[in-house]
Order: structure tokens, then C-alpha cells, then sequence
């Protein structure tokens, strides 16, 4: 085990890392219930995938959305994105309808390579009982209904939220022509004044942002709500 992995080294790094973050987010948002957002980072101080800012600035993004707000994110693995943005999440009507196919299946080489190496890794070929458990763990099991789906499949399956849904969360499969069907397929999910948000965009996933960037010199969307990290936020 390599000496970052240490459990002393890897909780020290850890501490280091949350205090740095969140001496900055309380000055920034102090409405916020940053105690709730470093309890789930806590939960997920083994998984590297994201970053604070990153993850901070989804549970910001929750947050804000109206009370009993209904958020749908597509692509989530094993549910740590999801479960910060359920962190942020107010009134006890709040859903998040997590879709995923949790077996990694995509059409981006990158991806597909990725997701190969950690599901060996695991010894499984799915993580949706993973995702489970976190929700459970963190008392969040009541908030999110796992859509287990491919992305295009379950908008047409959900198509009677279109027009309903406060806050979208894209993460999926990251080739241009899966990101332009996801944002043309899930935008008119969102709501009027509501919130979608992306991942990796200026990220080594030039398909998704050369996606983000068409669309939005299309006019798809109203304005930039916010970036932090490789996160793009557009109203709608």
C-alpha cells in the first residue's frame, strides 16, 4: 500500500484538505450547512473522483433550489455526487432520480477503458447496490429512486416529469454525440428558472464540452449560473 494510502496519512490528508476548503466556503456561503456537506465528504474520503469545490459547489447548487425540489441526475456510479447534492436538499418531499445503467456501459473509448479497470477492481459488474448503501449509510435512502437505465431509455420513460425537475446534474457518457442527445433529450425536463448543470466540461472530454458549446450558442440556454472546477451551471 503506497504511503498516502495509510489510513493515518489518507485521515490526516483528508483534514488538511476539508479544513482548506471549507475556511473559504463559510466565507463565501454562510447560509450554508457546510457540517452537513463535511459529513458526506467524510463518508467519501476514500473516493478521489471529485474534488471539494467540485462536490461543494453541487451541494451548493442544491442548496438553493426551492423546498421539496425534484433533481435528476444522469450518471451516477456509486452515488457520491448524488448524495452531496441530496446533503443540500430541503423539505421532505425532495427526490433525486439518480439515472444510471450502474454496469458503466458507454460509447467513449476513455470511458469504457476506465470503467473496465474498476469494475475488476470490484469483482462486480454493477454498482447500484453500492449506491444503495451509501444512501443508506448517510440517511439519505428515502430521497433518491435509482432510475436504472441508459440515459436516452429513461427520459422516455420519465417523460411525464418533463417540465417539472428544479435541478439536472449531466454526468454520463462522455462522447460528443451522448452529451448533445442527453442535453436535447433532458433540458425540457427542467423547469422554467431552473438549473443544469454538467460535468467535465474543459475537461480532457472535448466531446462534452464541444457539445455544452454548440448548444449554447444555440441559444439553449438562459444564462451561466456558475462554474467551479470542470462543473458548468446554466439557467433555463
Amino acid at each position: 500500500m503506497a504511503f498516502k494510502h495509510w489510513p493515518i496519512v489518507r485521515d490526516l490528508r483528508f483534514a488538511q484538505k476539508a479544513g482548506r476548503y471549507l475556511r473559504g466556503a463559510r466565507k463565501r456561503r454562510p447560509d450554508l450547512n457546510w457540517a452537513e456537506f463535511r459529513r458526506v465528504a467524510q463518508h467519501f474520503k476514500v473516493d478521489d473522483m471529485g474534488s471539494f469545490p467540485e462536490r461543494g459547489y453541487l451541494f451548493q447548487l442544491a442548496s438553493d433550489a426551492p423546498a421539496d425540489a425534484q433533481v435528476l441526475e444522469v450518471g451516477s456510479w456509486m452515488g457520491a455526487s448524488t448524495c452531496f447534492l441530496a446533503a443540500g436538499l430541503k423539505g421532505p418531499a425532495a427526490r433525486i432520480y439518480a439515472v444510471d445503467n450502474f454496469q458503466g456501459l458507454s460509447t467513449c473509448g476513455e470511458d469504457a477503458a476506465w470503467y473496465n479497470r474498476h469494475f475488476q477492481k470490484l469483482g462486480a459488474n454493477s454498482t447500484l447496490e453500492i449506491f444503495r448503501q451509501n444512501f443508506s449509510d448517510l440517511g439519505f435512502a428515502l430521497r433518491a429512486e435509482p432510475v436504472v437505465s441508459d440515459s436516452l431509455a429513461a427520459a422516455q420513460k420519465l417523460a411525464a416529469l418533463r417540465g417539472t425537475i428544479d435541478l439536472i446534474f449531466i454526468d454520463g457518457d462522455h462522447s460528443y454525440d451522448a452529451c448533445k442527445a442527453d442535453i436535447i433529450a433532458w433540458a425540457p425536463f427542467v423547469k422554467r428558472g431552473g438549473v443544469i448543470a454538467f460535468h467535465d466540461f474543459g475537461s480532457r472530454a472535448d466531446g462534452v464540452t464541444r457539445a455544452i458549446f454548440e448548444e449554447t450558442k444555440a441559444g439553449r440556454f438562459a444564462e451561466i449560473v456558475g462554474v467551479a472546477g470542470t462543473i458548468i451551471a446554466f439557467r433555463m
